[in-house]
């Protein structure tokens, strides 16, 4: 069947596309990448690296609104952090494994693991099992419990070969390959002796990961921007000095 010059199918036939409509579909289209690209264009450019890919993907759900979010899966792809321009800011985790990634741990050290899951289970199960113990005393050993809780959380980094000198080690050579660009640790199992290490090995601010609302974390790393960006700030750093978020507030 053909069809007629306007357009319209002739009977038993299919009508073409219209051209117009397609034309105008394309115009749209473009219109739309332009725009996207100049909103990239103006946004802050932000690097993060993790060991954990549905970390990055997490992470790119919090701030891919505000930031043009570069993610880097530690250690394979970790040439990317010197093989593109230096973003507007760095965010990492802390407890990296090394740059030949990840050990599998051996039979004996997951075994020494489970017992030590067993000892803390049985310490936190017991809290209240004793009604001898009066509040206090009962506080007193929920925090020894705590503590033997973080020490199986160690043996069990440790067996991968995640540290946290890792992670500072990363720092300190983004910081010299790039002084001008503030670097965050976001971190899951980042403690209060690790906040106060890495701020004093000139990070900008340590957050420890499902501590704060999705908003609050961006409040922060605006915020280690715009202190890092500052005069005053400059002129401290340098002199060899840090500055971070718990030392000039932004308020």
């Amino acid at each position: 069947m053909g069809t007629r010059e306007d357009g319209e199918a002739e009977e038993g036939g299919l009508a073409p596309p219209n051209c117009s409509a397609i034309e105008a579909a394309r115009r749209r289209q473009s219109e739309s990448s332009q725009q996207s690209q100049t909103r990239n264009a103006f946004m802050r450019r932000l690097t993060f690296i993790d060991d954990d890919k549905a970390e990055l993907d997490a992470f790119l759900r919090i701030v891919g609104g505000e930031y043009d979010c570069a993610t880097v899966h530690w250690p394979r792809e970790s040439a990317k952090l010197f093989g593109s321009p230096a973003p507007d800011i760095f965010v990492s985790d802390l407890y990296l494994p090394s740059p030949s990634g990840d050990i599998t741990p051996t039979a004996a050290e997951r075994d020494v693991a489970a017992r030590a899951a067993k000892r803390v289970a049985e310490r936190f199960s017991g809290l209240y099992a004793d009604s001898s113990l009066d509040d206090k005393a009962r506080l007193q050993q929920t925090m020894e419990a705590i503590a033997d809780a973080y020490g199986m959380l160690s043996l069990q980094w440790r067996a991968l070969g995640q540290s946290p000198d890792h992670g500072v080690a990363l720092l300190m050579e983004l910081k010299a390959r790039y002084p001008e660009v503030p670097f965050v640790f976001y971190s899951r199992k980042i403690t209060p002796e690790d906040v106060i290490r890495v701020l004093r090995a000139g990070a900008a601010d340590a957050i420890r990961k499902s501590a704060l609302k999705d908003e609050d974390v961006l409040v922060r790393l605006a915020a280690a921007q715009e202190i890092y960006g500052r005069q005053d700030v400059q002129g401290i750093r340098a002199g060899g000095f840090n500055v971070n978020a718990t030392v000039i507030p932004t308020e």
